[in-house]
C-alpha cells in the first residue's frame, strides 16, 4: 500500500514527503523562502530521495528530488543508506535536479554526475538570503529522537534542554526560541552534517553546538563542539561564520534549474 503524501504549498512551490520529519524539514525550508520575492514558477520538492522508487510528476511543473540520508562520512567511510546508484540515475532522469545537500557524498555517486551534469547539485543549499541577526537565549536546546545512545550524550553535556520530534510545532518553536544556541548530536557514527537542524538553527538565529561536522562547516568558525567553552565571544564568533557559509549556499540554487 503506497504511503499517503504530505503536502506543504508555499505559492507556487510544493514540498512532498511521505515521512513526519521529513514534513518538519519542508516546513524548515519553507523558513528560507519568507523573504523571497524571486519567482520560481510551479515547483514540486520531494524530500527524501529513498523513500520512493518512482515520484509522481505533475504536467507543467518542475521536479526537484533531494537526498537527505547520510550515505558517507566525511572521511569516505559508508554509513548507511537504502540508495543505489541505479535507483539514484532513475530518479535523476524523472527529475529536473537531483540535489544531495551533503557533498561529502557524491563518490558514492560515482560517474553519474560527470554524465549527467546539469541534473545534479551537491551542497546544502537551504539557507535563505541575507544575514540573520543573531537571537539571545539561555543554555542549549537539542530536537530529535531521543534513543539511547542520545541520551548518555545528553547527560554529559549541563545546561541542555532536549525535546523529541513528536513533541508538538509551537513547544519546539517556544523552546529554540528561548535557549542561546541549538545542539546536534548525531545517531550515527561518523562526521557528517544535520542539514535540517542546522539550517532549524539559522532561521532561529541561534548558534550551533554540534559534534563533529563535515564541509562546508568548521568547528571554531561556524559552530563550536560539545566541549568548548561557550562563551558569549565564541558564540557570536560562530554565528557570524555560520551566516558566512549560508551566504554561499542559498536556496534559491536549488530553485532556479530550467526544466528539462
Amino acid at each position: 500500500m503506497a504511503k499517503a503524501i504530505e503536502t506543504l504549498e508555499v505559492g507556487e512551490l510544493r514540498f512532498l514527503t511521505t515521512h513526519r520529519t521529513l514534513a518538519l524539514v519542508a516546513r524548515t525550508l519553507s523558513g528560507s523562502l519568507a523573504t523571497l520575492s524571486e519567482s520560481f514558477g510551479p515547483t514540486d520538492i520531494w524530500l527524501g530521495a529513498h523513500r520512493a522508487r518512482r515520484i509522481p510528476r505533475s504536467r507543467g511543473r518542475r521536479l526537484v528530488v533531494v537526498q537527505t540520508e547520510q550515505i558517507l562520512d566525511a572521511d569516505g567511510r559508508a554509513i548507511e543508506t537504502k540508495l543505489t546508484r541505479r535507483r539514484i540515475a532513475r530518479l535523476a532522469l524523472q527529475a529536473d535536479l537531483f540535489v544531495d545537500w551533503n557533498p561529502q557524498n557524491r563518490p558514492f555517486y560515482g560517474l553519474l554526475p560527470r554524465l549527467l551534469p546539469r541534473r545534479f547539485l551537491f551542497g546544502p543549499y537551504v539557507f535563505g538570503p541575507g544575514p540573520r541577526a543573531q537571537s539571545p537565549g539561555e543554555g542549549l536546546v537539542f530536537v530529535g529522537n531521543l534513543n539511547a545512545e542520545r541520551q548518555a550524550k545528553l547527560a554529559q553535556i549541563r545546561d541542555v534542554r532536549a525535546l523529541p520530534m513528536k513533541a508538538g510545532i509551537d513547544e519546539i518553536d517556544q523552546a529554540i526560541a528561548s535557549g542561546a544556541a541549538m545542539l546536534n548530536l548525531h545517531s550515527l557514527p561518523g562526521a557528517y552534517t544535520e542539514v535540517p537542524r542546522v539550517l532549524m538553527a539559522h532561521l532561529a538565529g541561534k548558534p550551533l553546538v554540534s559534534e563533529p561536522l563535515a564541509a562546508p562547516f568548521a568547528a571554531g568558525e561556524s559552530y563550536l563542539l560539545p566541549d568548548a567553552p561557550l562563551t558569549a565571544e565564541a558564540l557570536a564568533q560562530v554565528w557570524q561564520g555560520l551566516n558566512a557559509v549560508a551566504a554561499r549556499y542559498p536556496i534559491t540554487e536549488m530553485l532556479r534549474t530550467p526544466r528539462r
